[in-house]
């Protein structure tokens, strides 16, 4: 999850606040991060006024208030639903304000207990800066600064100088005042904004985080792509410092000495510095790769995942390090001794992975394999690995030689356990495959099993039970070592990834894809469904051995724990996914690309699950346009441009000759001629499959353009913000501008025909044509949520917009109607694809995929993650 807010109230105390709700706070200087809260609304904005009273703003008119360091948070009332982007409190925390969007502020006068609406204009409101009970600034979109000397009676506007988006304000008096916004806007002013001075940044990239000491000298300012940029008089001049991310780091505060100090950003990144930002270093380096495996022992506890991800909580689970293993590679399985020191994970290379030190540190054990290893058990000194080709390997030196199995098997084993002595255990895998040993795994012999379906994991226990889940909800119980085996019902069809017994063997939990979890109390032999709070593929369980703690992970970074024996479950530090912006499926559904926020290129092929290729990218990926099944472009943060010819197993990357955010591109079927745009007006093409990009000449260059499509090779439109329309006849030789009809910005367009398209943007504005732009009419839609993307059947008649906050909106008369809807996903939806009037497929934030076979009555979640190669 990204991180949007940061309040330092002193050196040891501050907090964090971000999407899906998350709230954490340290009161030792970072050192250990703690969750609070229980909303699950995106929130963008915290501020403090000591170490007990604190404030937070969020999506959906949120507010949240303590008094108590953040052991409670309390909502309070707002008497709005529009998203709210910054909240400041001046020093004695009596007076402050809450600002976002359509214009909304909102005033306390009683330190955040009541709100009040103060009257301004329709601005997008970004952040807000209380300087004293009568003292404030508030910024907002197209360069809106707005200031009041009285508390809020009244609002001066203020000319800023610039049309750009303003994300950053901060005062140290009531004449000294810094701005910053994107495009590597900085502004300063010297009058309390009377007028303000564009200083030179250096870099054209967004600009988010704004700080300055109370002497008024150093100041500080950070954005997109890691950028910090440091002033030490006053922010006449700035300099760049390294602050080792390449994340988009949107909030920072300092200390008043001006040494120490964090920013927060994307991928719940948090850094801390302690030398004025000359160097900076992680603290909660953000998780968002998918975790695959789990183990616990006492109060320790590990999870691990892709890419060598591993992350460890010393205190039960409460807080939670990120680290890494020294391997990128995909770990499948771990376990640790009862020492919590001696520890195995096993990797898809088939390497063999072993710590002495908690898993500080590691080292590779010789595993004389080629094969992926999917599973390692281990008691005491003894353990055994399982794999591909129906590998089974043993150790009885605590993996210092490795030595192979024979086994009745070439089918890949995915999981093996043995029962506490380490004489009885099993090993499962594909096709229903049971294999058992009784003599600790010198010889195997297979057992028959009343499935078919793919075994995922199995539980050995005591007195000859044991317990396997697997593909289609399957279930598998056995009370006499494998002579016969049960299939029981669990009433879900989805597949099991992972299931754990208590001691007793009582009590277990079995977990699944789409946050599936279900818990028996009698020893499997029935299973109730229990609700995780989460959609997130589960991938593996475990269980404290008196059932007192249950753990489970998945896709996104996912943790979920229970202290009441599945009852119920909370999440943990972690992320849910990465957002996802740009969306193409080809008739049918059954093949297409997504791509988002990390270079993340999802792929779907013959209707099968939606799995991730490799950009060879970090930056965010805002748009994917095919020429075919085999040929794409993607496009997103500073100038990046990519293609494949192979169907996504490679993606190269091309030179478009722009440090600009390019944010959608349109490939034509002849997989020559493609057209991007971007920030500053940017129009790129290409006519030769993108062996060069030219710039095109755009009417005009202080805008940014959010999207473009084509009717054909030569009819196209370009929208983007102040309600830009460019439109081209001639394939982009010549681009016009074209009256929209107002000032709300555009963020995407649809092109039907020649003659026809539409557009969508801020305040749920909906436009067209039918005159190929010489006139556009605005429509008023049943929604005033920014709308984000549209499309059109290609006949014309059905189409859906979608947005902000899960907003949907549907016409099946060609637009002459619109039917506000929702999918249910509870998050903002980016890109829209309308196959026919039946099937649309909808994408969003924290890697949401959606799907409609019955034009938008029901709504399917699809779910990505890596897949054991079965």
């Amino acid at each position: 999850m990204n991180l949007q807010g940061v309040c330092l109230v002193d050196e040891m105390h501050g907090w964090a606040v971000g999407d899906g709700g998350m709230i954490l706070t340290t009161a030792d200087g970072g050192s250990r991060w703690h969750p609070q809260g229980d909303t699950d609304k995106d929130l963008r904005m915290v501020c403090f006024a000591d170490t007990e009273r604190g404030w937070i703003a969020g999506r959906d008119g949120t507010i949240l208030h303590t008094t108590d360091g953040g052991r409670t948070w309390e909502r309070r009332a707002t008497g709005t639903d529009r998203n709210l982007y910054g909240v400041s409190f001046e020093p004695s925390g009596r007076t402050g304000w809450a600002v976002g969007d359509s214009g909304t502020i909102l005033v306390s006068t009683d330190g955040g207990l009541g709100w009040q609406p103060q009257h301004s204009d329709d601005t997008r409101f970004t952040r807000c800066f209380a300087l004293d009970d009568r003292t404030a600034w508030i910024i907002g979109k197209h360069g809106a600064i707005h200031a009041t000397t009285d508390g809020g009676r009244t609002w001066t506007v203020q000319r800023s100088g610039t049309e750009n988006d303003l994300r950053g304000i901060y005062a140290v008096s009531r004449e000294l005042c810094w701005a910053a916004g994107r495009m590597g806007t900085l502004l300063r002013s010297e009058d309390g904004g009377a007028t303000w001075i564009r200083e030179d940044a250096g870099t054209g990239l967004d600009l988010y985080g704004l700080w300055a000491a109370p002497d008024s000298r150093e100041v500080r300012t950070s954005g997109d792509d890691g950028a910090v940029l440091a002033s030490h008089d006053g922010g006449r001049t700035w300099a760049p410092q390294h602050s080792g991310t390449a994340a988009d780091v949107v909030s920072l505060a300092l200390m008043p000495d001006a040494r120490h100090g964090w920013m927060v950003g994307d991928c719940g990144l948090i850094l801390a510095t302690g030398d004025g930002g000359e160097t900076w270093s992680p603290q909660l380096d953000g998780m968002h790769e998918d975790l695959t495996s789990v183990y616990g022992s006492g109060s320790a506890r590990w999870a691990m995942g892709r890419d060598g991800l591993l992350a460890a909580s010393a205190d039960g689970g409460a807080t939670w390090q990120v680290g890494g293993t020294g391997t990128g590679e995909l770990i499948w399985d771990v376990v640790f001794l009862a020492d919590a020191r001696r520890g195995w994970a096993v990797a898809d290379t088939g390497a063999i992975l072993a710590t002495e030190d908690g898993g500080v540190s590691w080292t590779r054990q010789d595993s004389a394999i080629g094969r992926p290893l999917y599973a390692v058990h281990f008691e005491d000194e003894r353990g055994w690995a399982a794999g591909g080709g129906g590998t089974v390997l043993r150790t009885e030196d605590g993996g210092r030689t490795w030595h192979p199995a024979a086994t009745p098997s070439e089918l890949p084993l995915l999981s093996i356990a043995f029962a506490p002595e380490g004489k009885q255990g099993w090993a499962v895998g594909a096709e229903g495959t049971v294999l058992a040993t009784d003599d600790g795994g010198a010889t195997w012999t297979r057992q028959d099993t009343p499935t078919r379906q793919t075994l995922t994991h199995v539980h050995a226990g005591t007195d000859g039970a044991a317990r396997i889940v697997g593909g289609a909800g399957t279930v598998l119980t056995t009370n006499d070592a494998g002579v016969t085996w049960q299939a029981q019902a669990t009433g879900v069809e989805v597949p099991l990834r992972g299931v754990a017994f208590t001691e007793s063997g009582e009590h277990g939990w079995a977990v699944g894809d789409g946050g599936t979890v279900l818990a028996t109390e009698d020893g499997g032999a029935s299973w109730t469904r229990r609700s995780a709070g989460v959609v997130d593929n589960l991938k593996a369980v475990w269980a404290a051995p008196d059932g007192s703690q249950v753990y489970a992970v998945g896709d996104g970074s996912s943790v979920i724990a229970t202290t009441d024996r599945g009852a119920t479950w909370s999440s943990r530090v972690a992320g849910t996914g990465r957002n996802l912006y740009g969306a193409h499926l080809f008739p049918g559904g059954r093949d297409g690309w997504v791509v988002g926020d990390g270079g993340t290129v999802l792929a779907r092929r013959d209707g099968a699950r939606w799995a991730p290729q490799p950009s060879g990218t970090a930056a965010n990926l805002y748009s994917v346009s095919p020429a075919d099944r085999s040929t794409a472009w993607a496009v997103g943060r500073a100038g990046t441009i990519l293609v494949t010819r192979d169907a996504g197993t490679t993606w190269a990357r091309q030179t478009g000759g722009s440090t600009k955010d390019l944010i959608e591109v349109h490939v034509r079927p002849d997989a020559l001629t493609a057209w991007a745009v971007g920030d500053g007006g940017t129009v790129l093409a290409t006519t030769d499959g993108g062996a060069t990009w030219t710039h095109q000449t755009s009417p005009h260059q202080d805008c940014g353009l959010w999207a473009v499509d084509f009717a054909d090779g030569a009819t196209g439109w370009a929208v983007g913000t102040g309600g830009t329309v460019f439109a081209t006849t001639d394939g982009g030789a010549t681009w016009t501008s074209q009256d929209s009809g107002g000032e709300d910005d555009l963020i995407d367009v649809h092109a039907v025909d020649p003659r026809t398209a539409w557009a969508v943007g801020h305040k749920g504005v909906i436009a067209h044509t039918r005159d190929g732009g010489a006139t556009w009419r605005r429509i008023s839609g049943p929604s005033r949520q920014n709308l984000t993307a549209v499309h059109f059947t290609p006949d014309g008649r059905t189409g859906m917009a979608v947005g902000r906050s899960d907003t949907a909106v549907l016409t099946l008369d060609g637009g002459l109607t619109w039917t506000l809807t929702a999918t249910g996903a509870g998050v903002s939806l980016w890109n829209v694809r309308v196959l026919s009037p039946e099937a649309l497929w909808i994408i969003g934030d924290e890697g949401t995929i959606l799907s409609t076979a019955d034009g938008g009555t029901t709504w399917e979640q699809h779910f990505y993650s890596p897949e054991k190669d079965t």
